[in-house]
């Protein structure tokens, strides 16, 4: 909260929490919302969190209380059924606890943007994931479908997530596409254009942040450089092996 004070309201476009997960320090959270929306009036908020402390119903309609203008609740959901989810999470009931914690959310009318890192153990279920999606959460106003990034956990685990995009694209596709046929605001983070089939350039956002965004030396020669978003350089050599320069003619 000192922190927040230190900041020009009038230069202060956004703000991110993060974590860990911030849900952890309970009723400190939504002080510091609070504070946000104080000082910072005309600034938008993300607030990346598993959802899960959201299935308390009460601590729900605190955050909602806040009534701030701007305030996106972004939750990872990695599966369309909860033994994928629970198995990836790593926490057993996680996929009910969450899906309670969106519903919770929407009861209060809350902005809420679904998230999926997409690797081995759930590329295979991507379609059967944006249809529950779908049909359980159209209230959604974004849909993110994210490249991983390897670090952390994911790098202790590489063996176990890592699979080279290039080989989820038909089942990339075909989710994007599912729910932009329904009027679902779809996009695709971190993964750069050159493995994208050209029909889902129009969903590639620049989701990486700018102090770990890196291009390779061929992007150089990329015609498209400017408009990819780039590779993690978080990620090391953990890249794909068809990351290539691209001609416009």
């Amino acid at each position: 909260i000192k922190l927040i004070k230190l900041l020009n309201p009038e230069k202060t476009k956004h703000i991110g929490i993060t974590g860990g997960e911030p849900t952890v320090i309970g009723d400190k959270l939504i002080d510091l919302i609070e504070n946000c929306k104080k000082h910072c009036k005309k600034t938008s908020i993300t607030l990346l969190t598993n959802g899960i402390k959201f299935k308390e119903l009460e601590y729900t309609r605190k955050l909602s209380q806040i009534n701030h203008h701007d305030l996106v609740i972004c939750i990872p959901l990695y599966a369309d059924n909860d033994t994928e989810h629970d198995t990836i999470v790593g926490r057993k009931g996680s996929f009910y606890e969450t899906v309670k914690g969106i519903q919770n959310l929407a009861l209060f009318q809350q902005k809420i943007e679904i998230r999926t890192v997409i690797h081995k153990l759930n590329y295979k279920r991507l379609l059967q994931l944006s249809e529950f999606i779908y049909h359980n959460f159209p209230f959604a106003i974004h849909i993110a479908l994210m490249g991983i990034e390897t670090i952390g956990l994911a790098k202790k685990n590489i063996d176990m997530l890592w699979i080279d995009p290039v080989e989820y694209m038909s089942q990339l596709k075909s989710a994007t596409n599912y729910l932009n046929r329904r009027a679902m605001n779809a996009s695709i983070y971190n993964l750069p254009l050159c493995i994208l089939p050209k029909e889902l350039w129009r969903f590639s956002k620049h989701s990486i942040s700018t102090w770990k965004r890196v291009y390779f030396p061929a992007c150089v020669e990329c015609d498209y450089c400017e408009q990819c978003g780039g590779l993690f350089a978080t990620s090391g050599e953990i890249q794909s092996k068809f990351i290539r320069p691209l001609k416009s003619s």
